[in-house]
């Protein structure tokens, strides 16, 4: 730039986006050509919805953060906020998560005078009408059978939510896997783990 002699350079471009570039070139928002030059090899990275227990992983990666910066002795998700945390649907992706658990908590440390936080639900501010469609179409009144541990339970509410989903969309796999926000693949992986098929 400003120069009138030409420089040969050797560089590889990483371009990352949210949005599908192939309908935003369809519909005006974004230039054909730059877009070509873009996809000689596209990743797809899946959103943190799909994750499953990635969420987890992560947010324990954030609260290690935390801790170092703020000087605390110790940071822990409770059980309610992991279940709470994996099913939300994170339109914001790993950025909302990252920044949800540092708000979580500088909010639990307000809370308490030790050097160790636990994170419960109510310190995370989930957006109304976020979680996983799935999860809201599941009646509040669904029995939960008595288990001995948190394995038992998360199969048993696993089980319930894809039992749930192929009812809802008459066994047809492709659609509860939409509904579920994960691959239809995953899906039966899943379900034959869990005992749903052959």
């Amino acid at each position: 730039m400003g120069d009138d002699r030409s420089l040969r350079v050797d560089v590889r471009v990483l371009a990352a986006t949210n949005r599908d570039l192939r309908d935003e070139v369809l519909a005006g928002n974004f230039r054909a050509d730059l877009f070509h030059r873009l996809s000689v090899f596209p990743l797809f990275v899946p959103p943190l919805r799909e994750r499953g227990d990635d969420v987890v992983l992560l947010a324990g990666y954030f609260c290690e953060q935390c801790r170092l910066r703020l000087g605390l002795s110790r940071v822990v998700l409770s059980t309610a906020a992991r279940a709470h945390l994996q099913h939300y649907g994170w339109p914001g992706n790993v950025r909302e998560l990252e920044h949800a658990v540092h708000r979580a908590v500088v909010l639990a440390r307000a809370a308490r005078s030790s050097g160790e936080v636990v994170l419960e639900v109510q310190h995370f501010a989930f957006q109304e009408g976020v979680m996983s469609t799935a999860v809201a179409e599941i009646p509040a009144s669904t029995p939960i059978a008595a288990v001995s541990n948190l394995r038992e339970a998360t199969e048993h509410f696993q089980r319930e939510m894809i039992r749930n989903a192929l009812e809802t969309h008459q066994h047809n796999w492709a659609a509860s896997a939409r509904s579920l926000e994960t691959d239809v693949a995953n899906l039966h992986r899943l379900a034959k783990r869990l005992g749903l098929k052959d």
